[in-house]
């Protein structure tokens, strides 16, 4: 009598389903995982960006106008953009704002659109903000 080598087909679709139970719990977790990582990339980007427009500020004595700050951070998941505030009225010069709101904005589509933490923003006294107030 042969002796039959292999898997039964009840051994196959146990294996498959112990697979995808483990795949079902696997992957959100991947997915949180990797927006936590993108958005500790655009925070530090925000920082960075932060700390160039303060050298602005201490050479120059004011914000720059937004004209003057075309080199904000390039990402495939979120939107920079810098936002001069509080400009005195009747300030001549360039250099005249007395704040700033820089801002991440998840683009629509990509990975981080529906990220928990939604728009983070930075301003000129350091205060970090997010749709969620534990995402800094």
């Amino acid at each position: 009598m042969p002796v039959n080598k292999g898997f039964t087909l009840t051994e196959l679709l146990i294996a498959v389903a112990i697979v995808t139970i483990t795949a079902s719990f696997a992957y959100p977790s991947y997915v949180q995982y990797v927006q936590d990582a993108n958005r500790s990339q655009a925070q530090q980007q925000l920082l960075e960006t932060a700390a160039v427009i303060e050298r602005i500020y201490s050479r120059n004595g004011g914000y720059p106008d937004a004209d003057l700050m075309p080199n904000l951070p390039q990402s495939d998941l979120y939107s920079f953009a810098y936002i001069p505030l509080d400009k005195p009225n009747g300030a001549v010069g360039q250099y005249r704002n007395l704040s700033y709101r820089l801002t991440a904005t998840p683009i629509a589509g990509k990975a981080q659109a529906a990220d928990r933490c939604g728009v983070l923003s930075i301003n000129h006294q350091g205060n970090q903000g997010a749709n969620n107030n534990d995402c800094w």
